[in-house]
């Protein structure tokens, strides 16, 4: 259990991941470049890594047991099953078909080409290379740009299914003009036309894969607007209102609501929220304990005097600003980050009052304030009250 939470062994096993999503890149090319030759070398370097992924498999089996695969990381288990799983079933087919090869006479054996086809199974080289997909949890950066793109898919598949429905309404009109256009027997037209409008308007699909294409790079539309020239003007005008309205409206629309969703996704993303406070409260205590060593503070803590002799400092000024406070009044201020009311103020203590402070006031900022206030006046009415019948009982008295 210790050995699986160290980040050593994290570490180890990320940099096998890395090295074999590299090795089975090497793999690939040699099999292709010498489809016919046997790399032994190749062979024993990927029983390694079998074998490597077998130990690792088996070391979180023994720390975590059933939970590898019914915790909050149950995907990732069930990953690593199926990768040692077909990993030691590539490693048997590799040894079965060596065997096979020796005791067949001539190279040749009745189930020879069934083997061969079950070794044809190379699934598992691209859930290794998924398996990349795991380092993105200790690499922010990474994490933050899958968490981003991850929340956009939601708007990819509605702006796909607007953008097709946009293409299909012009598609439809595009294609019944050309094609009555080539059908009507009073019409004359070259062999240019006749080529340009089998091209891109051939049929439904082709004529939506050519208004696709016109709008995404993939053909230039001064060629698929030529065989629209040759039928009426008014394609044109319709054409070019369609290049137009996509170009200038929908995309720069479409682009917006991805940037909104992934913004809000990076924002949203609770581990990057920890990993930020986390790197910010260091960056801050790292600071404030600069700043009380200039105060001389012993032990970690500062009174009052401390603080008010050495407000006007540069430092201190310059770290209130980057925090977006204003401290014009020393006991004031030191009264706020003061909540145990000891006199004297800790870093831990001084660095939330800091945080606390900074910024706008927030609407539970001023509900505690309005909720505060109630209570005082409710509980302020009450003791009057009972001054004023204490006064009147004494005076009859």
């Amino acid at each position: 259990k210790r050995l699986v939470t160290r980040s050593a062994f994290d570490l180890a096993f990320t940099l096998v991941v890395v090295t074999n999503s590299i090795f089975i890149g090497v793999e690939l090319q040699l099999s292709v470049s010498e489809p016919n030759a046997t790399h032994t070398g190749v062979q024993i370097v990927q029983y390694v890594y079998t074998a490597l992924f077998t130990i690792e498999l088996w070391i979180r089996i023994c720390a975590d047991g059933c939970g590898l695969f019914w915790g909050d990381d149950w995907t990732w288990g069930w990953l690593d099953l199926f990768i040692v799983v077909f990993s030691l079933w590539e490693v048997g087919v590799d040894v079965l078909y060596a065997l096979v090869w020796t005791e067949s006479t001539g190279g040749s054996w009745s189930g020879f080409s069934n083997l061969k086809a079950f070794r044809i199974i190379r699934i598992t080289r691209l859930v290794k290379a998924v398996r990349l997909a795991r380092i993105f949890r200790f690499v922010m950066a990474f994490r933050l740009l899958i968490s981003s793109i991850l929340h956009t898919l939601k708007s990819l598949f509605w702006a796909l299914m607007l953008l097709v429905l946009i293409i299909y309404v012009f598609a439809v009109l595009f294609t019944q003009a050309v094609n009555d256009h080539l059908t009507d027997p009073d019409v004359k037209y070259d062999v240019l036309f006749e080529k340009a409008s089998e091209e891109y308007f051939a049929g439904l699909p082709v004529t939506m894969l050519s208004l696709f294409m016109s709008i995404s790079g993939g053909v230039s539309w001064e060629n698929v607007i030529a065989p629209l020239k040759e039928v009426s003007l008014v394609w044109v005008v319709v054409y070019l209102f369609y290049i137009s309205f996509t170009y200038f409206a929908v995309l720069n629309v479409v682009t917006a609501v991805f940037c909104q969703s992934a913004i809000d996704g990076a924002q949203n993303d609770h581990a990057s929220k920890v990993h930020a406070i986390l790197a910010n409260k260091e960056q801050h205590l790292t600071k404030i304990s600069t700043l009380f060593q200039k105060f001389g503070a012993e032990g970690g803590v500062i009174t009052f005097e401390q603080f008010q002799k050495n407000l006007k400092a540069a430092e201190v000024r310059e770290y209130f600003q980057t925090l977006g406070l204003d401290v014009w009044d020393a006991w004031s201020f030191f009264k706020l980050l003061d909540e145990d009311g000891g006199g004297e103020v800790e870093i831990e203590e001084f660095l939330m009052g800091c945080l606390r402070l900074r910024g706008q006031a927030t609407a539970m900022d001023v509900g505690k304030i309005i909720n505060d206030q109630t209570w005082q006046i409710k509980n302020q009415g009450k003791f009057q009250a009972y001054v004023e019948v204490e006064l009147k009982q004494l005076k009859e008295h």
